[in-house]
């Protein structure tokens, strides 16, 4: 936690959560980006080689998915989530470039069991790459919007329809601030009703 947000009587305290990228998540990320780097450099190296023989067509085309390229390695960004912040009654997730709100008046928050962060991490694998960020429904948890960094910090908010999973570095801290802000908290052992 980076702490809260210093405030006279009328303002609302704000505490904001880091969310370092560890564990899978984090090599999942070194890997895809360096794999991204190469096949960029690939890329470059025949746009390159085809410009000098006089090829353009090809050309084009090696330049062309080296854009791709470029672009798939900057989404793969835009979403990891950077730090939450917690203030009366609404949690906000912050990301590279997107920040909105979870209402936490009458929400509830738990951390997640081991047998459930294992289960959201073959949910959000695709061949050996475990994804921190994305829409999963699951027989487990029921449909949920994963923003994750580290998954042995995973926490559920469940507010209305919505459910999401989030990874502050600190979930047991992050846990009492959002009763303090409303949220209800729930132990381990109550788990969510299984959904088919």
């Amino acid at each position: 936690m980076t702490g809260p947000a210093a405030g006279d009587g009328n303002t609302l305290q704000v505490s904001r959560f880091s969310c370092t990228p560890s564990g899978v998540i984090a090599s999942s990320r070194r890997w895809f980006s360096a794999f991204l780097l190469v096949l960029a450099l690939v890329m470059a190296v025949a746009t390159l080689a085809m410009v000098l023989a006089d090829r353009f067509v090809p050309a084009l085309l090696a330049a062309g998915v080296g854009l791709v390229v470029g672009m798939a390695w900057r989404m793969s960004r835009e979403l990891s989530p950077q730090q939450l912040e917690i203030s009366r009654n609404r949690m906000t997730v912050q990301t590279t470039t997107v920040r909105f709100e979870v209402p936490l008046e009458g929400a509830s928050a738990r951390a997640l069991t081991s047998e459930e962060v294992a289960h959201i991490r073959r949910l959000a694998s695709t061949a050996g790459l475990v994804a921190g960020v994305g829409g999963f429904d699951s027989h487990l948890l029921g449909e949920f919007d994963l923003y994750a960094t580290d998954l042995d910090h995973a926490v559920l908010i469940e507010c209305g329809e919505g459910r999401f999973v989030v990874t502050p570095d600190n979930p047991e801290e992050f846990l009492e601030v959002a009763a303090q802000s409303g949220a209800k908290i729930r132990g381990p052992l109550l788990q969510s009703e299984p959904h088919e």
